[in-house]
């Protein structure tokens, strides 16, 4: 772990336009501060609208702030340039909530996924197939994935191959926007488990972003609450999911479902790992 941590956002500012000429901006993230450590998740929870996919794409450069700073490994980044940006994506990648609207339709998997090792690597032919089938490997896919076409796997499947895309450059941090919002409850619980066995066996920080948090709960080491853009309240994941000190946030452990991530959880609360049939 360095002293700087891994990410670190400092008093961040997110503000767009008005939908007409003279509508007042709205302020997407409002003096956000949040820090993550190596091998470590910050779970981040609110509901629709309360700023957490801004904050993940502020980080990710797809949004401009209008203060603030985001740290890298100590370094800012704030404001990278297009170049700056292509080295941090070695390093910082996503996985969103539509795994679909990820993948292009019309490329193979291993055409999708081999891309970037080519670009930004420089990897050959042989070399890069190698990688993409060990990454595919790891997210629990067989190597034929790679000859074949999005539309031919299941929600799961496909988010288990967005996984891969995410990791195939080997990051350090990776933002998980709702990555199992769109799935069914029993896929959700192996996609969960799989995140935390790849976090356990990569050491990968994650910024995960959910409505849900249950799943917050059982993901995070930390978690942030976000109410309007603002940080209401921040601690190790128990405390602030189990004995919240903020109103909105006791409003959200009461009314969210609980999603079985792990028939037995381990006493820090967080899940093993199943395979695809679900065993342990």
């Amino acid at each position: 772990m360095t002293a700087s941590g891994l990410l670190e956002i400092q008093d961040l500012r997110v503000e767009f336009a008005g939908r007409r000429r003279h509508d007042a901006g709205v302020l997407a993230a409002d003096g956000v501060s949040l820090r993550i450590d190596d091998a470590e998740t910050l779970g981040l929870v609110g509901e629709s609208g309360s700023g957490k996919s801004t904050i993940g794409n502020a980080v990710l450069g797809l949004v401009k702030p209008a203060a603030g700073r985001i740290l890298f490994r100590g370094q800012d980044v704030t404001h990278a340039t297009t170049r700056e940006r292509r080295r941090l994506g070695q390093h910082i990648q996503v996985v969103f909530q539509d795994p679909y609207s990820s993948l292009n339709p019309s490329r193979t998997i291993g055409q999708t996924l081999g891309e970037q090792l080519r670009l930004v690597r420089g990897l050959d032919r042989r070399t890069t197939r190698i990688h993409v089938e060990n990454v595919l490997r790891q997210v629990g896919m067989p190597a034929d994935t790679m000859s074949r076409y999005p539309a031919e796997f299941s929600g799961g499947q496909r988010q288990r191959i967005a996984i891969a895309r995410a990791l195939v450059m080997e990051p350090d941090l990776v933002i998980c926007d709702e990555p199992t919002s769109a799935l069914d409850l029993s896929v959700q619980a192996q996609i969960l488990n799989l995140l935390l066995d790849l976090q356990a066996r990569l050491g990968l920080g994650y910024l995960f972003i959910s409505h849900d948090i249950d799943v917050v709960r059982h993901m995070s080491h930390r978690v942030a609450v976000l109410l309007h853009g603002r940080v209401v309240e921040q601690g190790p994941a128990e405390g602030v999911t189990r004995h919240p000190d903020h109103e909105y946030t006791r409003t959200l452990v009461a009314a969210v479902p609980s999603v079985d991530v792990a028939a037995e959880a381990p006493p820090n609360g967080r899940a093993p790992h199943r395979n695809e049939q679900g065993e342990a």
